[in-house]
């Protein structure tokens, strides 16, 4: 188990932007939400595409700004990470379900539907 300290040792993408073609683009640029980047938290504006700093002052910063950073990721609330496992699960279900169709075999309707039910309910196990 390597150190909770450890830096990325990852030489092809050293910053750890999710896309090495857009640094200083966080993930979800589609979404406004705040983001670990080095040693800050910054917001990120998906209607202007920029970065919102807050310390040392609030200001509105490129993306660019930022592209030598390294990327930590999003920071999500309970409820985002909820919904992104709920979507992630009903993907999985929909993979079982679409199976079954494609088959055409009656006697895995059951199985399909079974397993698809199941991954729903991950979300409600312990």
């Amino acid at each position: 188990m390597g150190s909770v300290c450890a830096r990325n040792t990852d030489m092809t993408n050293p910053t750890n932007w999710p896309n090495p073609e857009r640094p200083g683009v966080p993930m979800f640029p589609e979404r406004s939400g705040r983001h670990h980047v080095g040693a800050h938290l910054l917001f990120w504006y998906s209607d202007i595409q920029q970065w919102v700093t807050v310390s040392p002052i609030r200001a509105c910063k490129e993306p660019e700004d930022f592209a030598g950073d390294e990327y930590h990721g999003p920071v999500l609330t309970p409820t985002q990470i909820t919904e992104m496992l709920a979507g992630e699960r009903e993907r999985c279900a929909r993979l079982c379900e679409d199976a079954y169709e494609k088959s055409g075999h009656d006697f895995e309707y059951l199985a399909c539907n079974g397993v698809a039910a199941q991954i729903r309910n991950l979300g409600d196990a312990p």
